[in-house]
């Protein structure tokens, strides 16, 4: 399992600013206890399954002494159970990664102890937060129930207020002292984000806040897993590595604020709608997006770099200001370091996307074709005077730009099929063509063929599908 790697994020938010809230998980009075089940699984590895009770910290710490491993894997499932026993496990996380599998959860406690994981290492010593879950894990964060004389309660029955009190000031704390120690190092996040921390205060007891989409796992610096093929590397599209380089300048420079969601304008907008997107550059395994003027609060003018790595689900992204195209030897202003969910617009659940794997959801296999297909529509649409411009197919310009006159809008409505057979393949789609002078346009069924060269994809002919 691998650990998460730096990100960039907004600068460390100085400590965090709830005064009381917390995670204690329901508990029904006279109801037998039992503790959670710790099983060794393979050499660094164990499972934490079950209610979290006294004396699990100790067991769990049994185990990594017996391995005497540097760095060692949790795994969790868990209700929660108590939380000074799961700031106690907290607290002992150091070089630990933690785990939520395939379709199983983590609530309450068990989210402190997820939340707490974090790994060091290297020269110079640099610290990061070591949390991964699974797209269709559950994790949930809740606010604590103080009502004596329920049926169930999220307390015992005989913890005062003023103890309630001192577990929510004990999170604070144990998280606070994490973070410092991590923010030492020059790790510029937060262990536990405050947006986080106001959204366990501000949801009901019998309610759980789930970290379900892709800014959510960004801006919490959550990782995943699975889904990602071990042959090759993920590859954006164009429309996508615009996305991607658009929502790490809007969290760099804006930020998501989601205590109260305030996506402001940007909520609105899909992929192919990036703004003031000025040039688009491929490198061997690297994409680079141009923005002019972008505005931000800021007017943003530079070059976004995305580098991909084979077999892992990381794409690491550069920062570059200035117009100038950047060099072998620039060196990024700054780096972020962002998982492939996030080439699509905030809001998107993770577990609806797909990596090639045979899970269901939004395929992004060929995922450069079609946006190949789109560019060359947007750029029919763009002309507005009847004729194509220039495309990645010098040889062919004369011919598209002939076929295409008289053509003053285009749009490609719906993907319908592609394929892929050795170095050709073909995208089939819906697209409304308007001739210049019509009042409305026509709906065909294209396909477009394309050939790989090596060095890119290029499209090589376009013709009816019917």
């Amino acid at each position: 399992m691998t650990c998460v790697h730096p990100r960039l994020l907004r600068p460390l938010l100085s400590a965090f600013t709830v005064a009381t809230l917390g995670l204690v998980v329901s508990l029904t009075p006279g109801a037998p206890a039992s503790a959670a089940e710790i099983t060794q699984r393979g050499s660094c590895e164990a499972t934490l399954t079950g209610q979290i009770d006294p004396g699990d910290g100790d067991r769990l710490q049994a185990i990594r002494d017996s391995d005497n491993c540097r760095y060692f894997d949790l795994v969790l499932s868990s209700p929660g159970g108590s939380v000074k026993e799961a700031l106690s496990i907290a607290d002992s996380l150091m070089n630990v990664t933690t785990v939520i599998e395939a379709d199983q959860q983590c609530l309450s406690a068990c989210a402190l102890i997820f939340m707490a994981a974090r790994t060091c290492g290297g020269a110079p010593y640099y610290c990061a937060p070591t949390r991964h879950m699974h797209p269709t894990a559950t994790l949930g964060f809740h606010a604590p129930f103080l009502k004596p004389g329920q049926a169930e309660q999220l307390v015992p029955l005989d913890l005062s207020f003023k103890a309630a009190l001192g577990i929510f000031a004990d999170i604070q704390n144990t998280f606070s002292r994490i973070s410092a120690s991590v923010a030492s190092t020059g790790y510029e996040g937060s262990m536990l984000h405050p947006d986080l921390f106001a959204k366990m205060f501000s949801t009901p007891p019998e309610e759980f806040y789930t970290i379900v989409t892709n800014d959510q796992f960004h801006t919490f610096g959550i990782g995943l897993t699975g889904d990602v093929p071990e042959d090759r590397a993920p590859e954006l599209s164009r429309d996508q590595a615009e996305m991607l380089c658009y929502n790490v300048l809007y969290d760099s420079y804006r930020g998501w604020n989601h205590s109260e969601y305030g996506f402001e304008d940007y909520g609105n907008m899909t992929l192919g709608d990036v703004p003031s997107v000025a040039d688009y550059r491929r490198r061997g395994n690297e994409q680079f997006v141009r923005f002019d003027a972008l505005n931000l609060g800021i007017g943003w003018t530079g070059w976004c770099q995305i580098r991909s790595y084979e077999g892992n689900p990381r794409l690491d992204v550069g920062l570059y200001k200035g117009d100038s195209f950047p060099s072998q030897e620039s060196r990024a202003d700054e780096w972020a370091g962002l998982h492939y969910s996030m080439a699509y617009p905030a809001q998107t659940p993770v577990a609806g996307l797909s990596w090639g794997g045979s899970g269901s959801g939004a395929s992004v296999s060929l995922p450069e074709l079609t946006g190949l297909a789109r560019e060359y529509f947007r750029r029919l649409d763009r002309t507005g005077n009847g004729a194509a411009s220039a495309l990645w197919i010098g040889e062919k310009r004369a011919a598209i730009d002939s076929a295409a006159s008289g053509i003053c809008a285009a749009e490609v409505l719906d993907i319908l099929n592609q394929s892929r057979s050795g170095r050709m393949a073909s995208v089939v789609l819906r697209a409304s063509v308007t001739a210049c002078g019509a009042s409305s346009g026509e709906s065909y069924r294209l396909r477009m063929e394309f050939t790989d060269t090596g060095n890119g994809w290029q499209i090589m002919a376009l013709s009816s599908a019917d």
